[in-house]
């Protein structure tokens, strides 16, 4: 999947929201944190050590600005496009400390900036009715995830033995949250919420046509803490 494609799900979404023309739209935005509790496997590939090699990685949290658009199917269901400014994460090396002090010494230390574009459609249940004022809500959905800006730090040159190109496949997975909201009159709300998803992909190294692999899962805990305007 490219970044155009992310791009025309996201233009899907937002036609599918709009197939109502007395459609009750709320847009939201605010503040969230990703932890993307990331596990990944050793590389492999030529000239490393092992198997296992003993080398892999961790992706750090990351606090961005988040924004979601959503339309009321009625009062209690709710579709909500979940976006938001991409956020960059720093990916650090985790090696082995049985392995060369040369290659230990790299533990800990920034490998690579990754950046993400993460759109999520939800479907979401809101409890109680439209005039309560505090309404809890489950959503289940869709996230696809693109990695599209990857740059290789200083450190991973040298990890790897020279200039390094970096690729992630794409992820389609599915998603799901939990939150509260609190109605503060027929307009303005403020919403929590904890979402997670299904993402997973395929690190590819290229040195001087030497290429690595590893695979990575991620366990996402995402906290969100926004302002919605209803219309």
């Amino acid at each position: 999947m490219s970044r155009k494609f992310s791009h025309a799900l996201t233009g899907a979404a937002l036609l599918a929201l709009c197939t109502a023309a007395s459609a009750q739209w709320t847009v939201r935005g605010g503040l969230t944190h990703i932890a993307p509790h990331s596990s990944a496997t050793d590389a492999v590939g030529p000239m490393l050590p092992g198997p296992p090699s003993g080398i892999s990685i961790k992706v750090k949290d990351k606090a961005t600005l988040f924004l979601s658009v959503a339309y009321g199917l009625n009062p209690n269901m709710e579709l909500e496009l979940a976006l938001g400014y991409p956020p960059t994460h720093d990916v650090t090396a985790k090696i082995a400390s049985s392995l060369p002090p040369h290659i230990a010494a790299f533990n800990g230390q920034k490998v690579a900036e990754v950046r993400q574009i993460a759109p999520t459609l939800f479907f979401n249940y809101k409890f109680g009715d439209a005039s309560s004022q505090w309404r809890p809500f489950v959503g289940v959905g869709l996230n696809y995830t693109n990695f599209d800006k990857r740059k290789s730090t200083a450190a991973n040159n040298a990890l790897n033995g020279g200039p390094t190109d970096i690729r992630l496949t794409d992820s389609w997975g599915l998603a799901g949250q939990v939150g509260l909201s609190y109605r503060i009159n027929d307009r303005w709300s403020i919403t929590g919420a904890l979402a997670t998803a299904r993402v997973k992909s395929r690190l590819t190294t290229h040195t001087a046509g030497v290429q690595r692999q590893i695979d990575i899962r991620f366990h996402p805990v995402v906290l969100t803490i926004n302002a919605g305007y209803t219309f």
